[in-house]
């Protein structure tokens, strides 16, 4: 399995810089595409599975460490 936090996708939302609409979508839709083509060419389900779920942890983990930035967090 990639490693994700390496994936375009990942650093531009996790690195404090001004990305542009177009980078963030060009760079999601890059990442569909590989966790698609690794899903289907993956016979092993529990890898798929792994991966997966380590995109969605990651995911939340930045949504977590943007929101406590910026002062805001879970109420």
């Amino acid at each position: 399995m990639n490693d994700l936090k390496t994936k375009e996708f990942f650093r531009l939302l996790s690195e404090p810089s001004q990305v542009s609409n177009k980078e963030i979508q060009t760079s999601y839709e890059s990442f569909v595409k590989q966790i698609t083509e690794t899903s289907n060419s993956e016979a092993d389900y529990s890898k798929v599975f792994r991966l997966l779920n380590h995109s969605r942890i990651e995911i939340d983990s930045i949504k977590t460490s943007s929101l406590y930035e910026s002062g805001g967090g879970y109420d």
